[in-house]
């Protein structure tokens, strides 16, 4: 009896995998991210740099980033799941004068926000909602002339992704989306590995590196 019972089950398991693609698909995305974000402690250890060197033009502010976004949706119905990446990045440069007038050069601060994440959102025919829980890696460089080795520094941590999305229904089985977001880290920026590359004394606090952004993406399969 208790066999009879275990393939029935498993003939309705294997059955509901056989109708799934029936109600569901899979679709590629692909699309570009702008994003403002601010970190007033960052900033202030830049200046302080900035106030030791004779820079022609010194460095500004971290302010915004962009970048690309590729994925996988698995929707069914108005209900989607998605697996996506998501890059941003910044390069903040300054410019000097070498010494005896024999040219220019320039340093480099370079950050990044990527991130690996698992969604899902809810949409109708233009409308929608989601959330994202997403996996970051901040890398952080300095290239800076003066420097003999270039200062490179990674950290992680989790965040949360909400947003809302605009579809465009278009030809030839792509769709273009427009989805306004926020993004809201678990932790704070660490200042003290670049504070201690620049020879200053421990900075003030990092801040949570939160962004409001607008990713335009493009999704292409069948609906």
């Amino acid at each position: 009896m208790h066999t009879q019972k275990r393939n029935i089950l498993s003939l309705a398991v294997i059955w509901s995998l056989c109708l799934l693609p029936l109600a569901a698909q899979v679709n590629l995305k692909a699309g570009y991210n702008f994003s403002l974000v601010s970190d007033p402690g960052l900033n202030s250890v830049i200046d302080q740099y900035n106030s030791t060197q004779t820079y022609t033009r010194s460095f500004g502010h971290f302010s915004w980033a962009h970048g690309l976004e590729a994925g996988l949706r698995f929707k069914a119905d108005v209900h989607a799941f998605e697996l996506s990446y998501m890059g941003a990045y910044e390069v903040i440069k300054a410019q000097g004068d070498l010494s005896g007038g024999a040219g220019t050069y320039t340093d480099k601060l370079r950050f990044s926000i990527n991130s690996a994440s698992f969604g899902y959102n809810v949409s109708g025919e233009v409308f929608g909602v989601g959330a994202d829980v997403q996996y970051q890696w901040y890398r952080s460089r300095a290239e800076l002339t003066a420097r003999d080795q270039d200062f490179n520094h990674v950290q992680n941590m989790w965040a949360m992704k909400f947003y809302m999305q605009f579809t465009l229904h278009g030809q030839n089985s792509i769709d273009a989306v427009l989805q306004p977001y926020y993004v809201l880290p678990f932790d704070y920026y660490d200042l003290e590995p670049l504070s201690q590359y620049l020879n200053q004394e421990p900075g003030p606090a990092g801040d949570k590196w939160t962004r409001i952004g607008l990713s335009m993406l493009f999704y292409n399969g069948r609906k």
